[in-house]
């Protein structure tokens, strides 16, 4: 099947726009207001069923006052025989969700976002995720795959790093590693647009953020007082049974397989760790046919 390019292009571009033209943005971070409801997704790679479910069942349509936050969508398991590897579709929808419901959907530029717009850093299976990506782009977009490439790359450079919630909840893809918390520079949420070194690899603030993963209490508490946060919520991390908590701040969830999860929290409520934990949704648990 071939795509119809220019309209794939006009909506990554759209999307772009409402990314940075976000009501709630602030530089690098997203300010959601209070008494507001916050649906917080874990790594989603291309689970097409479960995003679908969210989708459905968040009702957005309905309830104006319901976001949801959506990151790592790309680099599932959809390969053809060939090796090419189709979650731009996924990247495609969730665009068209924003440009849909701008004010309620949010993005958070996640790694794999950073390695598919440097082309490289993650392999899978042997293969490297990045390639297989551009290829079936190639497939799908003969003559115009160029094109194509350049609209998804601008989009995701458009993603934010962080959204914060006025009960202190702050929501990312990762967090900096403990040995690069003191170090880290902080003015990369305020910063618009970003440089070429805040994505620079091991080293600039962006690459530290999403790609952080060796981190204690201790790291986290300091992290917290940097940015006036008390609770993280993150993804990142591979959970088998859809979440685990580091501490009494951090919250890591899952949302790429069948025992992955869901976060509805309101933006003023205050929690506990174990308060986020009685909360999660199981996506098994959401009926497709009814959400």
């Amino acid at each position: 099947m071939e795509w119809n390019a220019d309209r794939v292009i006009e909506s990554f571009d759209n999307a772009k726009e409402e990314n940075v033209l976000d009501r709630y943005r602030n530089g690098q971070v997203v300010e959601l207001p209070a008494d507001h409801e916050v649906w917080m997704t874990g790594d989603i790679h291309d689970h097409r069923t479960n995003f679908k479910k969210l989708v459905g069942a968040a009702k957005l349509d309905e309830n104006p006052t319901r976001h949801l936050v959506l990151h790592e969508l790309l680099h599932g398991d959809h390969f053809d025989n060939d090796g090419r590897e189709d979650s731009w579709k996924m990247l495609h929808m969730a665009a068209e969700l924003k440009c849909d419901f701008p004010d309620q959907v949010h993005f958070l530029m996640a790694n794999h976002d950073l390695a598919q717009i440097h082309g490289e850093g993650i392999m899978k299976a042997g293969l490297s995720v990045c390639e297989a990506f551009n290829k079936a782009i190639k497939r799908d977009f003969p003559g115009h795959d160029m094109s194509v490439q350049v609209s998804i790359t601008e989009f995701l450079l458009s993603l934010p790093l962080a959204i914060r919630c006025p009960n202190g909840l702050w929501f990312s893809h990762s967090l900096p590693a403990d040995d690069q918390v003191e170090g880290f520079d902080y003015g990369v949420f305020e910063r618009s647009p970003l440089t070429p070194k805040d994505y620079a690899k091991r080293v600039g603030p962006v690459y530290q953020l999403i790609w952080g993963r060796k981190y204690t209490p201790a790291g986290i508490a300091k992290f917290a007082e940097k940015v006036g946060a008390s609770l993280f919520v993150t993804g990142h991390q591979p959970q088998e049974s859809g979440s685990t908590s580091v501490g009494d701040q951090l919250m890591i969830v899952d949302s790429s397989h069948n025992q992955g999860v869901f976060l509805p929290l309101s933006t003023s409520d205050t929690y506990t760790v174990d308060e986020m934990q009685s909360r999660l949704r199981k996506y098994v648990s959401v009926d497709l046919d009814d959400s």
